[in-house]
């Protein structure tokens, strides 16, 4: 679950004047299941949302993040070792959580970033561990911020977020709409555009950021896409494809694919060398789109899609992701 998705939870509580622990790996040496950045929360009530990594690990850290949340214990971070003869983790590594106890006082901050990360902004979260001075700040950066890496100074995590904009899907058909249920889970902010009234209904996507009524030929009287936006076409005909194609590519953003097949391929890529886009523009278009897993049924094909994504997007990251190599 990514910082994004902990927003809207975290801000409710805290409007309703209660308290919540937030948990993240600021550190991580070695092999480990997740690098800097994760995060879990803790709710009143016993609620529990993120993982920083799951097992033994995430036993301890929920322990110590109950006991900060009931006053037994301080805001601080902790360091954990993956391994030697008396752990029941053998990843090898090492990681260091820090836990930070969340009160309506931090609402500003929350909000603020909350805000920040629905428009697609790039900012930097700022989180103390020390309780000298308030827990959460946060800073706006330009467009053009580059992407930067969390960093840890004594008891100062700091974290580029925004960085990965948003994903526009253009068609919400069975495909479409079984991936935008997928890639909220993956951590991806999804926007739906169709031009079809009976598609485009916001209750077919009630994960998605914002779902979009428009014509596929004239995108951007709704939309415009930067370089740091991924751009997905399953739109319902070969046509309205390449319509989305021609006005997509020319916004250069991080990520072009388009579903279909390796004859539908060739009619692209010769379409849009006519309309005047250079060999290097179309041959970023991922087509067929996702990973070669053998996907059949909208889930499937959602799946290999979501997978190629999180290849992409990994690429482009010096965030530490975390994982216990072999």
């Amino acid at each position: 679950m990514e910082i994004w998705q902990l927003t809207g939870p975290l801000c409710r509580c805290l409007e309703a004047g209660q308290s919540a622990v937030l948990c993240t790996v600021v550190s991580r040496q070695g092999s480990a299941p997740r690098g800097p950045g994760a995060r879990m929360a803790l709710l009143p009530g016993g609620v529990w949302l993120g993982t920083v990594g799951g097992g033994t690990l995430e036993q301890m850290a929920q322990q110590q993040a109950k006991a900060l949340l009931e006053g037994r214990a301080e805001p601080g971070i902790l360091q954990y070792a993956l391994g030697g003869p008396d752990s029941e983790m053998v990843c090898g590594g090492a990681v260091e959580i820090g836990y930070q106890k969340l009160t309506p006082a931090d609402l500003p901050a929350l909000e603020t970033l909350a805000a920040l990360l629905e428009k697609g902004r790039c900012c930097t979260l700022c989180q103390r561990f020390d309780g000298q001075g308030p827990a959460l700040a946060v800073r706006e950066e330009g467009p053009d911020a580059g992407p930067g890496a969390p960093m840890l100074e004594e008891t100062v995590f700091t974290e580029p977020l925004g960085r990965d904009g948003m994903l526009y899907l253009f068609g919400g058909g069975h495909v479409g709409q079984a991936l935008a249920k997928l890639l909220p889970e993956v951590g991806f902010r999804v926007v739906v555009f169709d031009q079809r009234p009976e598609i485009a209904q916001a209750e077919l996507f009630p994960t998605a950021q914002r779902v979009v009524l428009g014509d596929f030929s004239r995108l951007a009287e709704h939309v415009q896409l930067t370089g740091r936006d991924y751009a997905v076409v399953m739109t319902p005909g070969h046509k309205a494809d390449l319509e989305v194609l021609s006005q997509v590519l020319a916004w250069e953003p991080y990520y072009v694919g388009c579903m279909g097949s390796c004859r539908k391929k060739e009619f692209i890529q010769g379409e849009l060398a006519r309309r005047g886009f250079s060999p290097e523009q179309i041959g970023r278009v991922q087509l067929p789109i996702g990973l070669s897993i053998g996907a059949q049924t909208p889930a499937e094909i959602a799946v290999s899609v979501a997978a190629q994504l999180i290849q992409c997007r990994a690429a482009r990251s010096p965030k530490d992701r975390g994982g216990c190599p072999a």
